[in-house]
């Protein structure tokens, strides 16, 4: 994009004044040259004439990336073969001297552009000819041949680079310009190497992802409301999705690593398609159908048949049509993207299949669960073909050591070694406690537990009871078990 428009900035004014030389002949009198042909324009119609025509090409630069534009310009039909064939031979021969990349790519742009407009110019004046003349019958010139047969026949060989001064003096800087900031952008982004990691971008998972990825020690800057981050201290690329499409993405390959909830890889049924790597312990709720209260319908079996409103209808229909075909009916199943507790209540369904966490939403909305079809929480998924496995696995240690150094302390205390195996018994550790000879105690002993950080207080009250002193709790931020 940046490329692009810095492409059109600056080589739009000498594309006009290229295309205004190329249309008028020595005869007309109208310019006497380049500069001519420039202050004329800028006096007679403004400095925004030599912009005119710059809004068409804008979106196709602005979308236009290397892949596209290198396989289009290769195109025998074409010269762009030329520019990107001599860029590759000036980027070899240039490295030589010892510049930087920059100055490599800089100069290579702009020395394969102006080989470029060298052979192509010709092509380039008989196209703008032939498009420029005047819609009247008979046409000055049927067809591109006769432009050819006329600038010969009228000019010579030197007519077929009437106009080509700007066409020179613009291709190097605008070519060098454009074609340093696209190699600048795609080293810096270099997606290509780089795992992609997609996390929900808002909503309930967001912030307890952001601090899982402060905890795991991926390091990365994200502006407002930019969807992808790069990572300062590993190769990965952090994008920012919405937790329901994750799964796809990942199933399919086009990230390598997310996180979202078991509910959203059940509703996009890829569960066979990626790896569960992990649970994450944090946006447990219940899939649940609900009714309203005081509602004629109180079971499952009663709502077949009926209407159901549901963010999940994939899901729905997987309930509800082995107990259609028992029952003989069809059950109406409608798609809502959010406010689903308010379909009751506004008379469109008698039924519907959401989230449930607290229930003061349900509540609220004078429902209540007869059924819960799933319990969900956040997790860690990862495509089975991804090229980063060794990545992937060092990510989801990280990503473990957080979450459990989330659930442990640290837990330290002094006792006498005649009192050890009772104080170990309050303290077994997650493989057994580290004991360590206390010098200026004979007979005590220094002990040091994880125990679980929700039982700290009645542990550390169990400790005191057995003649333990000294007790100390400690919290970590992360950890490797």
């Amino acid at each position: 994009m940046a490329s692009g428009v810095t492409k059109l900035a600056v080589g739009h004014p000498f594309d006009t004044i290229k295309v205004r030389l190329q249309t008028s002949t020595a005869a007309d009198g109208r310019f006497k040259g380049p500069l001519d042909c420039l202050l004329k324009t800028i006096k007679l119609e403004g400095p925004r004439a030599l912009y005119r025509g710059s809004t068409p090409p804008l979106p196709h630069q602005l979308n236009k990336s290397r892949r596209v534009y290198k396989s289009n310009m290769m195109q025998p039909r074409n010269w762009f073969f030329v520019f990107w064939g001599s860029y590759d031979i000036f980027v070899r021969n240039l490295k030589s001297y010892g510049l930087s990349d920059g100055s490599v790519t800089f100069l290579a742009g702009g020395l394969s552009a102006t080989v470029f407009w060298m052979g192509s110019y010709p092509s380039d004046l008989v196209k703008n000819t032939y498009m420029s003349q005047r819609d009247v019958t008979p046409r000055r010139y049927p067809t591109a041949t006769s432009v050819m047969k006329h600038i010969y026949h009228t000019a010579g060989l030197r007519g077929f680079y009437r106009g080509f001064l700007p066409s020179f003096l613009r291709a190097f800087p605008t070519n060098a310009a454009a074609v340093f900031m696209f190699e600048t952008t795609m080293r810096v982004l270099d997606l290509d190497n780089r795992l992609l990691f997609a996390v929900p971008k808002k909503g309930r998972l967001y912030e307890q992802c952001m601090q899982l990825l402060q905890g795991s020690d991926i390091h990365f800057n994200r502006r407002s409301r930019q969807d992808i981050a790069l990572s300062t201290n590993l190769p990965v690329a952090l994008i920012f999705l919405p937790a329901a499409d994750i799964p796809k993405y990942v199933a399919e390959g086009n990230v390598d690593l997310g996180i979202t909830g078991q509910d959203m890889v059940e509703e996009n049924e890829v569960k066979d398609k990626i790896t569960q790597l992990m649970e994450l312990g944090f946006g447990q709720c219940r899939l649940c159908v609900q009714v309203p209260m005081k509602g004629q319908y109180q079971t499952l079996e009663s709502l077949c048949g009926k209407r159901i409103v549901t963010s999940f209808d994939a899901f729905a229909r997987k309930v509800f049509e082995p107990l259609d075909a028992q029952h003989g009916k069809k059950t109406t199943i409608n798609y809502v993207s959010g406010s689903v507790e308010a379909a009751c209540a506004l008379g469109l369904a008698d039924g519907i299949i959401d989230l449930v966490e607290s229930g003061e939403t349900m509540r609220a909305a004078g429902l209540h669960d007869i059924h819960t079809l799933m319990t969900t929480e956040s997790v860690l998924i990862g495509n089975k073909n991804s090229q980063h496995q060794d990545l992937i696995a060092k990510l989801t240690s990280r990503i473990r050591g957080v979450i459990t150094a989330s659930k442990f302390v640290l837990c330290t205390y002094n006792v006498e070694r005649q009192h050890l195996p009772a104080a170990v018994k309050v303290t077994p550790g997650r493989q057994g406690p580290t004991i360590s000879s206390l010098d200026s105690h004979e007979g005590w002993v220094a002990v040091s537990s994880m125990i679980e950080k929700k039982r700290k207080g009645e542990i550390m009250d169990a400790l005191t009871d057995v003649g333990a002193t000294d007790i100390l709790v400690m919290g970590f931020t992360n950890c490797r078990v």
